[in-house]
C-alpha cells in the first residue's frame, strides 16, 4: 500500500504539523503556530493550501507547538470543519489546549478588547467544543468510512492527556510519537510503549513506520536528581530574601512544576520555613489551568494522587491561601520573597522581568530550552550557557547577569468617541456575519445528512446514519430518557424533547421508490452537550428560586476548607490563628475568588483599547540558572526503545540538519531504515508485501498430524525443507508456455527432512484456537451439567466452577480442585490444538 508523508513548515524553519495521506483519507497531526516571526495572516495563507484536502485532525499535546494553529484554522475554515473535518484529542489536551490558545492569541492581540482583535473568545471555545474527546486505548473505528482506518491514543508521558497515536489501516500501521517520555515524573506515568516487564506492548509492535523527531531530547539525569537540584535552587534563592521567576508553558510543564513547588513548600513548612512566601501566577487565562487540573485527576499518576491524599490535601493543586493570580502591574503589591510563575509569552515575560529584575534581587529559573522562547529569556539562557562552559558549571548553578535587554512594551489606550463607535460596529457586524454563516452551514449539513440518511437507508435497508455531531440516529433511543431529564431541569416542561416547542423549517429529500417507512419527516431530538464524564449541566438549575437570595449568606464548603492553611504545622497553643491571618493579609493581598479563573475581561466588547507595541532597552540585574526539567526521553533511551518495536522504518519530522546525527548513526548500525523528511515536500512510501505460493510435498503431508479447531479449521506443526519447484520434463508445448507466463511468481515446495520420518515432531505447549464460552456451555449442558452466564460474561458451572475470558489469549478457570474442575478444564483444552 502507498502512503504519502509531508512535514509542514510555515516559514519558521520548524515543524508545525504533519500530513499523512492514504488513498482515501488525509490526516493532519499537530497543527502548530508558535514562532513570533510568522504573522497571523501569513499562517492563515499557508494553511489555506492544505485544509481543503484534510479529513481528520489529531492533536497529541496541549502546547502551542502542537495546536497553536488549531483555533485559528477552525475560525478561518469553518465550512470545512462543520461539513467534513473530524478532530480527535484526549480530554486534558482539549481543556489545556484552550488555555494555551488563549495565552498565545491574547499575547499577539488576536483575542481580547484590542483594536487588533481577529477572533472572539467564543470562537476559540467553539473550536475546542468541536473536538471529540477520547480516552487512552479507546478505538476510533472509521473502517467503514475510510477503508479500514482505525485510530488509538496511548499515553505519551509528556503532559496530562498527551498522546502517542497509532494509525492503522488494513495494510499499514503508523505510530506517531513526536514528543514522549518513557520515565515517570512528578505527576505523570511513563509512555505506554513498554509494559511492566519492560517489553513493548503488542499493539504497537512491528509498525510500518514510526513518526518521530530527533531534534531535542531530555536530560539523561534521573528525574529525582533533577528535582533535588530544582528544590535546592529555590531554597538558595529564597534564603537570600529574593524572588523566583519561573517561565512556564501553561499547557505543558506548568502543572508539573506547580506540584514540585507545592511539595517543596510543604516539606519546608515542617521546618517552619517559607510559610509566608506566596505563589503567584501571571497568565492571560488566569487560573483556568488549575480549575481544569482539579477535575482531571484520573489522568495523573495514581501514586502522586495518593501521596497528596495522605497529606490531607484535596488535590496536588490546592495551595491554600498562598496561591494568587495577578497581573504584572500587581506584583509590587506582594512584598518580600515570592515565587512567580509566568506564562511563556513575550508581553507577560517582559513585563514581569521589568517588575522583578530591577528593584529587587530575583532569580530567573529556566526549566527548559524551548524554540518558542521569548527573546529576553533566550538572552538570559545564552548568558548562562556561555558562563557555564567557561567555568564548567553544572545545571542548577546560578550565574549573575547585569546588562541591558530589549523588552517589548504594550501600551493600551482607551478607545473614545468615533474610534469606539467604529470599533463596536465592526465587532457587531463581524459577529452577525459569523452567526449567519454558522446557521447556514449547519442547515446545509443537516440537509445533506437527511439526504444521506434516506438515500442510504433506501439503498441499504438501514436508515441509521451519522448525524451532525457524529452520533448514529440509533443512539437517540438510549439517550432519550436523559435528554428528557435535562429538558425538565432547563425549563420545567415534560415534553419529549425537553425544550420549548419551536421548529426550524428544513427541506427533506425523499428518494423515488423509497420504502413507506422512509417517506416521512425525520425526528431529530435536541442534542445535549456531553464529555467523558456525562452530560454537561448548569448546576444553578438545581437550586430552588427561594434559596437564591440566601445563597450568598451561607459560606460554601470550599471557602470553609480554604480557611485552613495546609502548611500550618505549628502548635496551635503557641501561634495565634488570627495573627497568622492578619499577617497573611498584610503581606499578600487577597485575590478575588469569584474571578480568579474568569476570562470575561478578554471579551472584545469589554472596555476596548488601542494596542500599541514598542521596544525599549532595560537594565536588568538578576541571577540566572538553568535546569533541564522537560519531560522528554533522553537520547540513549530513544535509540534503545525504538528498535525494540521492530519498525520497518523510522520517519523523522524535519530535514537531516535539524536532527541529532549521533542518534541516526546508532540506529543505522542496528539496520533500521531512517528517512529525514524535508519541509513542505511530499514523500511517498510503499509497503511491499511479497506473496509466496508454497506447496506441501505429498510425502510430508502423510507425516502431518492435523488437529481441528473452531470454525472448521485444521492446524498441524510442520518441519521441512523449502526448495524451488523444478520443471517437469516431457511437458507439452502448451504447458511449457503456461509455465513461462508464471515465471514471475515464485513457486516453492516444502519437502520432508531426512530425519522427519524417524523422529516425528512431538506436541508442544503452544495452544492454537479460540475458547468460546457459548460453545463450552453447549458441551457441558450436553453432559447434563448446569452452565449459565452471570455478570461480566462469566460462565458458572453447577455453581462451583467459574470460567472467565480475560482476553483473546487468556482464559481463567476458577474453582476448587475437583472432578468437575478437571472436566471443565479438559473441555476447554479439547477446543484447542496443541503444537
Amino acid at each position: 500500500m502507498t502512503y504519502t508523508f509531508t512535514c509542514c513548515d510555515d516559514g519558521s524553519g520548524k515543524t508545525v504539523g504533519t500530513v499523512v495521506r492514504f488513498d482515501n483519507v488525509t490526516i493532519l497531526i499537530d497543527p502548530g503556530w508558535f514562532s513570533s516571526k510568522i504573522s497571523y495572516e501569513d499562517s492563515v495563507k499557508y494553511w489555506s493550501n492544505l485544509i481543503p484536502e484534510v479529513n481528520i485532525i489529531l492533536l497529541s499535546q496541549s502546547s502551542v507547538d502542537c495546536l497553536g494553529a488549531y483555533a485559528m484554522l477552525y475560525h478561518n475554515f469553518l465550512p470545512h470543519f462543520i461539513s467534513r473535518i473530524q478532530v480527535y484529542a484526549t480530554l486534558p489536551v482539549t481543556n489545556l489546549g484552550r488555555v494555551s490558545s488563549f495565552d498565545l492569541y491574547a499575547s499577539r492581540g488576536l483575542v481580547g478588547p484590542y483594536d487588533t482583535n481577529q477572533i472572539d473568545v467564543d470562537d476559540v471555545e467553539k473550536a475546542f467544543e468541536h473536538i471529540e474527546s477520547l480516552k487512552y486505548s479507546q478505538l476510533v473505528d472509521l473502517r467503514s468510512k475510510f477503508d479500514g482506518l482505525t485510530i488509538v491514543a496511548y499515553n505519551s508521558g509528556v503532559s496530562p492527556g498527551g498522546s502517542i497515536w497509532c494509525i492503522s489501516t488494513y495494510l499499514e500501521k503508523l505510530v506517531y510519537a513526536r514528543h514522549w517520555n518513557h520515565t515517570r515524573d512528578t505527576i505523570l506515568n511513563g509512555a505506554s510503549l513498554l509494559d511492566g516487564s519492560g517489553k513493548p506492548i503488542s499493539t504497537l509492535l512491528r509498525p510500518s513506520a514510526v513518526i518521530t523527531t530527533f531534534e531535542k531530547f531530555g536530560s539523561p539525569r534521573p528525574h529525582a536528581k533533577r528535582m533535588k537540584c530544582f528544590k535546592d535552587s529555590m531554597k538558595q534563592a529564597l534564603s537570600s530574601n529574593g524572588s523566583i521567576l519561573i517561565p512556564v508553558e501553561m499547557g505543558r510543564n506548568f502543572l508539573d512544576l506547580l506540584v514540585s513547588v507545592h511539595d517543596f513548600l510543604y516539606e519546608s513548612s515542617k521546618n517552619k520555613l517559607y510559610s509566608q512566601v506566596p505563589v503567584i501566577l501571571v497568565s492571560y487565562s488566569k487560573g483556568r489551568t488549575i480549575t481544569y487540573a482539579r477535575s482531571m485527576l484520573e489522568w495523573l499518576s495514581s501514586s502522586a494522587i495518593k501521596t497528596w491524599e495522605l497529606r490531607d490535601n484535596r488535590t496536588p493543586f490546592d495551595l491554600g491561601r498562598r496561591f494568587h493570580v495577578a497581573t504584572p502591574e500587581e506584583l509590587p503589591s506582594y512584598s518580600g520573597s515570592k515565587i512567580c510563575f509566568v506564562s511563556q509569552v513575550d508581553p507577560l515575560v517582559d513585563e514581569v522581568i521589568k517588575q522583578l529584575c530591577q528593584l529587587e534581587r530575583a532569580t530567573v529559573l529556566l526549566p527548559g530550552l524551548n524554540p518558542g522562547y521569548p527573546s529576553s529569556l533566550s538572552t538570559l539562557y545564552k548568558k548562562w550557557e556561555q558562563t557555564s562552559k567557561q567555568q564548567n558549571l553544572e545545571e542548577g548553578r546560578p550565574v549573575s547577569y547585569s546588562g541591558h535587554i530589549t523588552l517589548k512594551n504594550i501600551k493600551l489606550d482607551p478607545l473614545l468617541n468615533k474610534d469606539l463607535e467604529h470599533y463596536q460596529e465592526q465587532i457587531k457586524e463581524r459577529r452577525h456575519k459569523r452567526q449567519e454563516l454558522t446557521n447556514t452551514l449547519i442547515h446545509e449539513a443537516r440537509k445533506t445528512n437527511s439526504i444521506e440518511t434516506f438515500a442510504g437507508g433506501a439503498a441499504n435497508g438501514q436508515p441509521g446514519a451519522l448525524s451532525l455531531g457524529g452520533i448514529g440516529e440509533g443512539d437517540f433511543d438510549e439517550e432519550e430518557e436523559e435528554d428528557n431529564l435535562m429538558g425538565m431541569l432547563r425549563d420545567g416542561t415534560t415534553t419529549s424533547t425537553g425544550k420549548q416547542h419551536f421548529e426550524i423549517p428544513m427541506d427533506i429529500y425523499i428518494q423515488e421508490g423509497a420504502p413507506a417507512k422512509h417517506r416521512m419527516f425525520p425526528f431529530q431530538p435536541p442534542r445535549v452537550k456531553r464529555d467523558d464524564y456525562g452530560s454537561v449541566i448548569d448546576f444553578s438549575m438545581l437550586v430552588p428560586d427561594d434559596e437564591d437570595g440566601n445563597k450568598m449568606k451561607r459560606p460554601s464548603s470550599e471557602e470553609v476548607e480554604e480557611e485552613k492553611d495546609p502548611y500550618d504545622l505549628m502548635d496551635p497553643r503557641r501561634v495565634s490563628i488570627k495573627r497568622a491571618r492578619k499577617d497573611d493579609t498584610k503581606n499578600n493581598p487577597p485575590k478575588n475568588d469569584e474571578n480568579w479563573d474568569s476570562i470575561e475581561y478578554l471579551d472584545a466588547m469589554k472596555d476596548p483599547v488601542r494596542r500599541i507595541e514598542s521596544y525599549s532597552k532595560v537594565n536588568v540585574k538578576c541571577m540566572v540558572t538553568f535546569i533541564n526539567l522537560e519531560s522528554l526521553v533522553d537520547q540513549r533511551s530513544a535509540t534503545v526503545i525504538w528498535p525494540a518495536l521492530k519498525p520497518k522504518k523510522i520517519l523523522l519530522c524535519g530535514p537531516v540538519e535539524t536532527q541529532t546525527e549521533s542518534s541516526m548513526l546508532t540506529l543505522r548500525k542496528r539496520d533500521i531504515e531512517l528517512a529525514a523528511i524535508p519541509f513542505n515536500k511530499d514523500v511517498q512510501f510503499d509497503t511491499t508485501i511479497k506473496s509466496l505460493d508454497i506447496s506441501v510435498d505429498p510425502e510430508l503431508d502423510q507425516l502431518l498430524k492435523w488437529q481441528s479447531i473452531s470454525d472448521g479449521y485444521t492446524v498441524a506443526h510442520v518441519i521441512g525443507k523449502l526448495v524451488k519447484e523444478k520443471p517437469q520434463t516431457g511437458k507439452s508445448q502448451q504447458q511449457a508456455e503456461e509455465q513461462k507466463q508464471q515465471l514471475h511468481r515464485t513457486r516453492l515446495v516444502l519437502k520432508p527432512l531426512k530425519t522427519t520420518s524417524r523422529h516425528p515432531h512431538a506436541s508442544g505447549s503452544l495452544s492454537i484456537g479460540d475458547v468460546r464460552l457459548a460453545e463450552l456451555k453447549r458441551v457441558l449442558t450436553a453432559q447434563r451439567h448446569r452452565a449459565e452466564f452471570k455478570g461480566e460474561g462469566t460462565l458458572v458451572v453447577d455453581g462451583q466452577v467459574a470460567v472467565r475470558k480475560i482476553s483473546d489469549g487468556e482464559t481463567v478457570v476458577d474453582g476448587t480442585p475437583s472432578e468437575l474442575f478437571y472436566l471443565v478444564k479438559k473441555s476447554i483444552t479439547d477446543m484447542l490444538a496443541k503444537i
